[in-house]
């Protein structure tokens, strides 16, 4: 016989949930997994052949004689071989993939002439017209996913993007045409520098208020440098965002949280170091496994560079490994960015703009028919 009338005494159970501790941790981690999904490497393949083929173009029609075209299609010289036996190359860093965008800039600085200025402007246009809408879709899927723990449809983030398009242009052109629009007052004084006797004092005394104002260039330049990639993220992100809402947003992010941000860099450089190295592994043993079997069975081999189909085919792995360095970019940029946000604004990570979603109607209530009139009772007969 039991001296206590409950059968079972329900013991309460303590259990850490360390990614609601560290939330930080749960969207770096996430990042490599989005990051080598098959439809974005594919997405991000298709940006860098087009991107290549732009600059190849505009360097044939602007370029001067010693611009160069940086490869867009294949890792550059810096990603070290990590398995000598397989010949598997890393992938490139985050850091990297931001040089890639802001080489044009640089080369234009280490030569201002009149065909360079061309070519840069036309490099450009066609950097921000791609990866507008390259970035754009991967960093919505990103964001939706890191911060909500759902997929978000490819239809629906095309179409967010389509319709953000401009103003995720925007936000990266407008620091970059206020930095031309003051460089307009010292070209200005260059010209009036020629005159002769007075052209140069009075060039020279008119510059010295222009290069005390160099620091507003500066702040400009450093929101177009740092701040790119969490503009795009915000206005795919935040409801109703436009190019001032990217622009703002970033900024604060960028010069409130520097600490942050600088740990977050470090970490994305960590993962993307991790995360190549399996996905360069998997690529290039597939590709061994491929090359050998058909060398055994033709008379020629991929390795032939006489053959028409052989230097394609092995760009294929080297594309896919840019690809991957691009698209963790773009994902390691939205992690950055809902941290951040989490940090400045105290908002939730699933605090997202989920497009089209309009809250729906409640259903009509049935109208209530009115009632009919009660009708008289019979008379009974009395004498029955």
């Amino acid at each position: 016989m039991k001296d206590s009338p409950v059968d079972s005494v329900a013991t309460p159970k303590v259990v850490i949930d360390w990614y609601r501790s560290t939330p930080w941790w749960r969207v770096a981690s996430q990042s490599i997994v989005i990051s080598w999904r098959s439809t974005h490497l594919l997405l991000c393949a298709a940006g860098l052949l087009l991107t290549q083929l732009w600059l190849s173009a505009s360097l044939k029609i602007f370029g001067p004689e010693n611009a160069i075209v940086q490869s867009w299609i294949s890792p550059s010289a810096g990603s070290q071989t990590i398995l000598p036996i397989l010949d598997a190359q890393g992938t490139e860093s985050p850091l990297s993939i931001w040089q890639h965008f802001l080489f044009p800039v640089y080369q234009w600085l280490a030569n201002p002439t009149l065909n360079g200025t061309a070519f840069c402007l036309s490099s450009v246009i066609g950097i921000v017209t791609i990866w507008s809408f390259v970035g754009g879709c991967l960093t919505r899927r990103s964001v939706v996913e890191l911060g909500t723990k759902m997929t978000a449809p490819w239809a629906g983030s095309i179409q967010l993007v389509l319709k953000r398009w401009q103003s995720i242009a925007w936000s990266v052109t407008m620091p970059s045409g206020l930095i031309l629009l003051i460089a307009l007052g010292p070209l200005c004084l260059g010209w009036i520098s020629n005159i002769p006797i007075i052209g140069t004092w009075l060039a020279g005394l008119l510059m010295i208020p222009v290069v005390l104002c160099s620091i507003g260039i500066g702040w400009c330049a450093a929101i177009t440098l740092f701040g790119f990639p969490l503009s795009v993220c915000s206005i795919v992100t935040e409801k109703g965002a436009d190019a001032y809402d990217g622009i703002s947003r970033s900024a604060a992010y960028t010069f409130q949280r520097p600490l942050t941000l600088a740990l977050c860099v470090v970490a994305a450089q960590f993962l993307s170091e991790v995360g190549g190295i399996l996905l360069s592994i998997v690529l290039t043993t597939g590709f061994r496994v491929v090359e050998a079997g058909f060398d055994i069975g033709s008379y020629s081999s991929l390795k032939d560079t006489e053959s028409m189909w052989g230097p394609l085919l092995r760009g294929i792995v080297p594309l896919l490994l840019t690809a991957y360095g691009f698209s963790f970019f773009w994902t390691a940029a939205s992690a950055t960015y809902l941290i951040l946000r989490r940090d400045v604004d105290h908002a939730e990570f699933d605090l997202i703009d989920m497009g089209n979603q309009e809250p729906k109607p409640l259903p009509e209530l049935p109208k209530k028919e009115p009632l009919a009139p009660p009708s008289a009772p019979d008379l009974v007969d009395v004498a029955e």
